[in-house]
């Protein structure tokens, strides 16, 4: 990662929201040409400043966290150069969850590990499964996931705005260049959603053992005992879920 991870992001973010530096400027109360220094890396900024520019932007903790952790690596969590794998306590942990689970990279969105019922939830997905690439790629996603479009369009625009400078990561610069074979790759990667749909709420899946129509609420969970580098990615039946 270059060093300005928190410009890099500011600018995607703020372009994604439909921002000018200066109406950014006018809701957090910061100069335009602070917020251009800050963007373009020639002005370091306070985590105050970052603060303000964050609830200004909307930023979900989640995005919070990643950026932080790239910019001060191994101050939120330990810095890891490799991916250990699961231990057998974490499958077990995982195993015993009774809707699809599995063990999430951000912003790779590549899962770890899946318990049972995620492989057979979403056919094609197993340990290791990127799901970006699934999505594009795995011809049963689309059948799978009816509200397709929206999730892979979601995925992948929290791929390249977590992600300032992908050319520094050569496993990601590899998964892009498989997904753009997709022909509904370009318009994906350079258009944006807002964010009320961005952080929707639900899914809606076709489930592929009796075809009914399901909703299913994704969640996070950031390990803390013990520490690991991945996420906890649940999801579990929505109720009373909205179109």
């Amino acid at each position: 990662m270059s060093g300005n991870p928190f410009g890099a992001y500011i600018r995607l973010q703020r372009t994604a929201t439909g921002l000018t530096r200066e109406q950014l400027a006018a809701r957090v109360n910061i100069s335009v040409s602070l917020i251009e220094k800050i963007e373009l890396g020639s002005r370091p900024t306070t985590l105050n400043t970052l603060k303000t520019l964050f609830d200004g932007l909307d930023v979900p903790p989640l995005h919070r966290r990643h950026i932080l952790n790239l910019s001060l690596p191994g101050v939120l969590s330990h810095p890891a150069d490799t991916i250990p794998d699961p231990t057998p306590e974490d499958l077990a942990d995982l195993a015993s969850l009774p809707h699809p689970a599995g063990f999430l990279l951000i912003p790779r969105f590549t899962l770890v590990a899946v318990n049972e019922a995620y492989r057979t939830t979403f056919p094609g997905i197993t340990n290791g499964t990127n799901l970006i690439e699934w999505l594009l790629l795995d011809p049963s996603a689309r059948s799978t996931v009816l509200n397709w479009h929206q999730e892979a369009h979601r995925l992948i625009q929290g791929l390249r705005i977590l992600t300032p400078d992908i050319t520094l990561d050569p496993d990601l610069t590899e998964l892009i260049q498989k997904c753009r074979t997709a022909p509904e790759w370009h318009h994906l990667w350079t258009t944006t959603l807002p964010p009320a749909t961005l952080f929707r709420d639900h899914i809606t899946i076709r489930d592929p053992t009796n075809h009914e129509v399901r909703h299913l609420n994704p969640r996070l969970y950031s390990p803390e005992f013990p520490d690991r580098p991945w996420w906890l990615h649940r999801l579990i039946p929505a109720h009373n879920p909205t179109d």
